[in-house]
């Protein structure tokens, strides 16, 4: 995916572009309710002015409760506009950001918490809807007003008029005065969030541990950190910036305070009428009050713009690569990298490695904590972006096939498993929508899950809550390998999938895959090489390369590291035979 720096105010204008024409219209019709405010204001002087009441009264109060009907009318009509092309550009967008983040390298994702892409995908396009839906129109509403009002009083006396508008300059200064040091104060503000919220998560996903331990909030440093920090941020704020506003504001409604001995003076002349300085005292008391919505508007389209560009990484165009035709033959695919290479933060992890799996092999990737093992999945699934070199599905490279037929034709099961809030059967066809019953517990038999299953009360249709929650780490694990067995995918790539299994059901999934699947090409990365040792292959890494391949036996004969690997294992495992002996016999 490329990013490109894209003002906010082109990503604003891109997000609407399909919702301009209702947009439009919502606007127009909440100007044409704000012509309609004048109305009442004119018939209420006209009938100050009216000598002998009878009908005329009450023909007045007729066109007031038209003019008032009307307005209502035309204010919900665009509301009711507004908000439907907020929610359209809502839905949209979240379906946009959503695609991205499937689409994404891991890589790419890395610098941001969960979080920081909370915040994005639910505070920033709220915020979006809220002024797509609200704001605009309250905009329109806020400008148009004042500025009729005042048209209204120039035309009845431009004298007052002015001297209505004379605390406008007054009130800007202010006005300048509170905003200054706002888009730092903002970014401060919207940092310190993004880390309170990632360290709850945080916090919150700890539970467990801190229970464990007999621990509060106070233990946990980084949110203990980050509230204090967020507290410090806002009292500043708040220092600074109330006085200010507050002085902004009197200074908005201080109009009355020039306009009423003004107009006094102006009646005891005879320059001007009684029924004119009341209308001017109503209209220039409240002129300038829609003027507060404009400035909350200022702070708002900063956030709004703050937000636009957190999303903007994830709101380009992916572009699509070959379609599944330009690749081989699915059935006997194979998967190859040439000059290898992956560098992060300045360190080399995989160094010019070069490799080909051949269809329907088996092959075990061992090695030392610390080799690149793990990375070398991710570059061979697509999930992380080589810094040099390339993965290729056959002779296609890796980058130019488009995500669908990747999927087709490659399944990657890790060891951190993420399940959904649902049953085990909606779980599992996440893979194939269309499988039936008896596929899914085919493909749990080889997963080796099958029996756990069948134990529970409810079978397939058992809910589970989200990251199942109520499934222990390897039942979770197995879930997760049945689902990609579900793919029928040619390839294969288990990245330490099997770690929460004991080694007796791990060797038993090993030799189920191979007996049930025989023409998958299956990686695994593995540590316990009792469960792998019957692979065609045994590829041993160290330090971001490949030092060694062969079957156990080469290996074991060939290979200083692997033989170490072998002994210290065969080591452990009698020790924990003798013990378990010992403990018998002193039982």
């Amino acid at each position: 995916m490329t990013v490109e720096t894209v003002s906010p105010l082109l990503t604003l204008r891109r997000l609407l572009a399909a919702e301009k024409s209702t947009l439009l219209l919502a606007l127009t019709i909440s100007a044409s309710s704000v012509l309609l405010e004048l109305l009442p204001w004119y018939l209420l002087w006209r009938a100050v002015g009216v000598v002998e009441p009878g009908g005329s009264l009450l023909h007045l109060g007729g066109w007031l409760a038209l003019a008032l009907v009307c307005k209502y009318l035309l204010a919900s009509l665009a509301g009711y506009f507004s908000h439907l092309a907020a929610f359209r550009v809502l839905h949209h967008t979240r379906l946009r950001i959503a695609r991205a983040l499937t689409r994404l390298p891991m890589m790419q994702l890395a610098p941001f918490s969960a979080g920081s892409l909370r915040k994005i995908i639910m505070n920033d396009v709220q915020r979006l809807e809220d002024f797509i839906a609200h704001h605009t129109v309250d905009l329109i509403s806020a400008l148009f007003s004042p500025l009729i009002a005042a048209l209204f009083l120039f035309w009845l006396d431009w004298k007052m008029a002015l001297a209505a508008l004379l605390t406008v300059p007054l009130a800007m200064i202010a006005q300048r005065l509170c905003l200054r040091g706002m888009a730092e104060r903002t970014w401060e503000y919207h940092l310190a969030t993004e880390r309170l919220n990632s360290a709850i998560v945080e916090y919150v996903r700890g539970i467990p541990v801190m229970k464990a331990f007999s621990q509060d909030t106070r233990s946990f440093r980084l949110l203990d950190d980050s509230l204090r920090d967020y507290h410090q941020l806002v009292v500043r704020f708040t220092r600074r910036a109330v006085p200010a506003w507050s002085l902004f504001v009197v200074l908005l409604n201080a109009s009355i305070f020039i306009l009423l001995p003004l107009g006094l003076w102006r009646v005891s002349q005879g320059t001007l009428s009684v029924s004119a300085l009341l209308l001017i005292l109503m209209l220039g008391s409240g002129l300038l009050k829609p003027l507060l919505r404009v400035t909350f508007f200022g702070s708002l389209i900063r956030e709004l713009f703050a937000g636009l560009s957190r999303m903007a990484p994830f709101l380009d165009d992916v572009a699509e690569g070959h379609s599944a035709a330009t690749v081989t033959s699915q059935s006997g695919i194979t998967l190859s990298a040439r000059d290898l290479s992956f560098s992060y933060e300045q360190r080399t992890v995989i160094d010019t490695l070069n490799m080909t799996l051949q269809p329907g092999g088996f092959y075990a990737l061992v090695g030392p904590s610390g080799a690149g093992k793990s990375t070398l999945a991710g570059l061979l699934s697509g999930m992380l972006p080589p810094t040099s070199g390339a993965v290729l599905l056959g002779d296609v490279k890796l980058d130019d096939i488009d995500d669908a037929t990747r999927a087709s034709l490659l399944a990657v099961v890790s060891q951190q498993v993420f399940l959904f809030k649902g049953s085990l059967a909606d779980n599992l066809r996440l893979a194939q929508p269309q499988a039936s019953d008896e596929q899914l517990w085919q493909a749990l038999e080889i997963a080796q899950g099958r029996a756990f299953v069948e134990a529970l009360p409810q079978g397939l249709a058992t809910t589970i809550g989200e990251g199942g929650a109520r499934l222990s780490g390897g039942e979770r694990q197995r879930i997760a390998i049945a689902r990609a067995l579900l793919a029928e995918t040619p390839l294969l790539i288990l990245d330490e999938a099997t770690a929460f299994a004991d080694l007796l059901t791990e060797a038993a999934f090993y030799r189920e895959l191979r007996q049930q699947r025989p023409t998958v090409t299956v990686l695994t990365i593995a540590h316990r090489l009792f469960a792998v040792q019957q692979a065609d292959c045994l590829l041993v890494m160290e330090a971001g390369r490949l030092t060694g391949c062969g079957t156990h036996q080469q290996l074991l004969s060939e290979h200083r590291i692997y033989q170490q690997m072998w002994h210290s294992q065969s080591q452990l495992a009698q020790w924990q035979i003798r013990r378990e002996e010992d403990t018998h016999v002193n039982a």
